[in-house]
């Protein structure tokens, strides 16, 4: 009987411990075609889309096929907009990270920003980045690196402006 007990449990034993396995870290939700809507008093405020989202166990969101934002006024005008090739959100940060060919619009005065990399701060209601941007308004472009922005793009500074300005 011990002959036979030693030889089940020899014959079980693969090799392995609990140690050698590794957790798993990928994505715990997948969706496709998503539509995020942030309010403020009832009214849409902020309408973030695209085409495949990532969630992991910690929170933090991946947007590898772009990201498109929508910021609206208090009447539900729409006065800017944000478009990349991917996006990120970190939950700790409460961070989104925009990369690739961003392109954010100011739809009232007209101007657009260039840039690779570009954060949104939701709580402080800014964006920033400390890459090379290309802000093109009437007649016009900025160029220089790094920028400081509220999240409506209605007002700016390029922290290292260059190129050629006309003052009036």
């Amino acid at each position: 009987m011990v002959l036979l007990m030693a030889g089940l449990a020899w014959g079980c034993d693969d090799g392995q411990n609990a140690d050698d396995f590794k957790e798993y870290d990928g994505p715990v939700l997948e969706a496709n075609n998503i539509e995020i809507l942030y309010s403020d008093s009832a009214q849409v405020r902020i309408k973030l889309e695209a085409q495949r989202q990532l969630q992991y166990i910690n929170g933090d969101q991946d947007f590898p096929e772009g990201i498109y934002i929508e910021f609206f006024d208090e009447l539900g005008v729409k006065t800017t907009s944000i478009k990349a090739n991917q996006g990120y959100f970190n939950k700790e940060e409460d961070k989104y990270t925009a990369t690739g060919e961003v392109v954010v619009k100011n739809l009232e005065s007209g101007e657009k920003l260039e840039t690779e990399i570009l954060h949104w701060e939701r709580n402080k209601k800014s964006i920033h980045t400390d890459r090379y941007v290309e802000i093109e308004s009437e007649g016009e472009i900025l160029m220089g690196e790094g920028l400081e922005a509220k999240e409506d793009f209605s007002s700016y500074e390029i922290l290292k402006p260059t190129g050629v300005f006309s003052l009036e």
